[in-house]
């Protein structure tokens, strides 16, 4: 079968989470992804434990459907074998500092003149300009500069970061949509481009409406922990025996809540029958509902809300949510073999498309696994490699 980016070669210089996210995306959707790291490694491959067949579950989490090799990139045979793949390829990746590649002549400056339809997608902390560029960028750091940190944790609490690195993430998908716009733009024009992707600049891009309610009103957004800023009631509750979540999403929705817990009044009530004045008095009408919530244990107040149509769940740690029957019905976990763990169990992809489904053709790959495969493809004999070798080009 045919998948969306079949025939699309993509070099991934990249390494840690946004990069190989992006490339692993793109890899899913049927790109041929040639993944090079220097001799000692892309460093997620030590991030551990735990570790399955010596390979890190943080690394396995993102390196599928790709092959791998190992090259340095310090040596001049090293940097002509990348010169030789950016020739070949359709789209490049990579999340070194500004200015570093065109010290190796691998910029996109220089690469274009002789592939000038490469789209070059380079990842960084802030960018390719302004007076930041030269930091390095770590999602933690973004997290905490990017403002998201101020207003994520209890109110009386400290800053929080989010539990998984959302900045990385949400570059790496950036990434995705922009190279896919420059691959449509290049159907057009015959020419591929420079993609600017950093992960500020998607920090800022994903605060959302709290950013607008800042912008519109001037006023520092606070800390609600589970709660919301804009929304009322929409956080967690405590049962008689444990935390649920309830999402009031509009009016309607709240009227039934009132009759579920029996309290057709505050519905009626002018400081609670609109969003707008139930975020007003939240801190009259909040006790009132956790007093009613612990008389009972969750799993009734999940199944009376489920049957009013009231969006509410269950707080799942890991080994729950990966039980549920619609993890399976989803297809979001996969079993792929592996040449040291024998089996890796990963996420499956979000993306799922009708005509062209997703399909997982490789593990991630042990270091520098597919490096022989890859330069003979491009025309290298095996006298030619074993010397490479020997002269530490390779690893």
């Amino acid at each position: 079968m045919t998948q969306p980016l079949q025939g699309i070669r993509v070099l991934d210089l990249s390494r840690v989470l946004a990069g190989p996210y992006c490339t692993m995306v793109l890899g899913d959707l049927g790109a041929r992804v040639v993944k090079v790291e220097p001799p000692e490694g892309d460093e997620t491959r030590g991030w551990g434990p735990p570790f399955a067949g010596g390979e890190s579950a943080y690394y396995l989490c993102v390196n599928r459907n790709k092959r791998g090799m190992t090259v340095n990139l310090k040596s001049a045979e090293g940097r002509r074998i990348l010169a030789d793949l950016a020739r070949t390829s359709d789209v490049l990746v990579e999340n070194f500092r500004p200015g570093t590649l065109a010290r190796f002549g691998l910029d996109f400056e220089t690469v274009s003149v002789f592939n000038p339809r490469l789209v070059y997608c380079s990842l960084s902390g802030f960018g390719q300009t302004g007076p930041l560029r030269e930091r390095p960028g770590y999602d933690f750091m973004i997290q905490a500069l990017g403002g998201l940190m101020s207003f994520t944790g209890e109110p009386e609490g400290e800053p929080m970061k989010v539990g998984v690195a959302v900045t990385d993430l949400f570059a790496g998908q950036n990434s995705v949509i922009a190279i896919l716009a420059a691959l449509q733009a290049r159907q057009h024009t015959g020419r591929g481009q420079h993609l600017d992707i950093a992960l500020f600049d998607s920090q800022l891009g994903m605060l959302a409406n709290v950013a607008s309610n800042f912008l519109v009103s001037g006023n520092l957004p606070g800390r609600y922990g589970n709660a919301h800023a804009n929304i009322v009631p929409y956080q967690n509750f405590r049962a008689a025996d444990g935390w649920f979540v309830l999402a009031v999403g509009n009016d309607r929705q709240f009227a039934r809540l009132c009759d579920v817990i029996a309290r057709p009044d505050l519905a009626a009530d002018e400081k609670y029958v609109t969003n707008t004045a139930r975020v007003l008095h939240r801190e009259e009408l909040l006790p009132i509902l956790k007093s009613i919530f612990l008389t009972r244990p969750s799993a009734q107040w999940l199944s009376a809300l489920e049957a009013a149509e009231i969006p509410c769940g269950p707080i799942h740690t890991l080994d729950r949510t990966f039980a549920e029957p619609q993890v399976a019905a989803r297809g979001m976990l996969i079993d792929l073999p592996h040449p040291t763990a024998g089996r890796v169990l990963l996420v499956g992809s979000p993306l799922k498309l009708g005509d062209t489904p997703v399909e997982y053709l490789l593990p991630p790959p042990l270091l520098g696994q597919h490096t022989d495969e890859i330069l003979l493809e491009l025309g290298y004999s095996a006298e030619q490699i074993s010397a490479l070798r020997a002269d530490g080009v390779l690893g």
